[in-house]
C-alpha cells in the first residue's frame, strides 16, 4: 500500500544508486509501479521528499548525551556522524544548502547544544563549538569523497610529483614528500586526531574559564 514511508523507502534506494541528481517523481512512481500523481497524496512536492531524506539521513546519528564525559558524547557524535555521511554521500551538499528544520535535525542540534551547556559551556559558546565540530565534519568527509588520489597511491604520486617539487621553490613540501618516500610519514589523515584535537582545546578553554569564574 502507498504511504509516505513507501514512498520515502523507495527514494531512499533511488538516490544511494542514481545520487539526488537522478531522483524525480516520475521515477519514483515507475519504480513503485504507480502514478506520479498519486505521490502528492503523500508527498507535497520533490522539495519536500528531499527535506524528509534528509531528515532521516540526521536520523542516523547518534545523539550526544547529557554528563560528565562530554568530550566522550562529542566524539562519539562525530564519529557518528563522519560514518552516516560517508554511508549517504549524496546528502552532504544539500545538508550544506538548505534549511533543514525537520525533527531529527532539531532534536541533533538541540542534544548537541544541551550536551555543551551542561559540560559549562554557554548557549552561545556551545553554538559556536558546535560551528567548529561541523564544519571539520562536513569537511573531512567531503575531503575523502573526493580527494583525487588514494591512499595506497600517496608514495607513487609522490615520487611522479617530486621533480615539480624543486628545494630551493618549495622547501617545505619538498622536504615532505623525501620523508613520506622514505617511509617516515604517511600522508593519511586521521578523523578522530582532529576531533581530539578541537577537544584538548575546548578543555583547556572551559579549566580557564572556571579558573576566571573562582578567582
Amino acid at each position: 500500500m502507498l504511504s509516505q514511508d513507501s514512498i520515502l523507502q523507495a527514494a531512499k534506494l533511488l538516490v544511494q544508486t542514481d545520487g539526488l541528481e537522478g531522483l524525480s517523481m516520475r521515477k519514483l512512481a515507475a519504480g513503485l509501479n504507480v502514478k506520479a500523481m498519486s505521490l502528492y497524496n503523500h508527498i507535497k512536492n520533490k522539495d519536500h521528499l528531499i527535506d524528509l531524506l534528509l531528515d532521516d539521513v540526521v536520523s542516523q546519528i547518534a545523539l550526544p548525551r547529557e554528563n560528565e564525559n562530554w568530550q566522550r558524547e562529542m566524539l562519539r557524535r562525530a564519529e557518528s556522524a563522519h560514518r552516516v555521511f560517508l554511508e549517504s554521500a549524496w546528502s552532504l551538499m544539500p545538508l550544506l544548502s538548505r534549511i533543514n528544520s525537520g525533527p531529527s535535525m532539531l532534536r541533533y542540534i538541540d542534544r548537541s547544544l544541551a550536551c555543551l551547556h551542561c559540560a559549562g559551556f554557554t548557549l552561545p559558546e556551545a553554538d559556536r563549538i558546535l560551528h567548529y565540530f561541523d564544519s571539520y565534519i562536513y569537511g573531512f568527509t567531503l575531503i575523502e569523497l573526493r580527494f583525487p588520489i588514494q591512499a595506497e597511491n600517496y608514495q607513487s604520486t609522490t615520487e611522479e610529483m617530486l621533480p615539480a617539487l624543486p628545494k630551493k621553490d618549495y622547501p617545505a613540501m619538498h622536504q615532505l614528500s623525501l620523508i613520506l618516500l622514505q617511509g617516515g610519514y604517511d600522508g593519511k589523515q586521521d578523523f578522530v586526531s582532529g576531533i581530539q584535537t578541537i577537544l584538548k582545546g575546548l578543555e583547556i578553554e572551559l579549566i580557564n574559564e572556571r579558573r576566571i569564574d573562582d578567582a
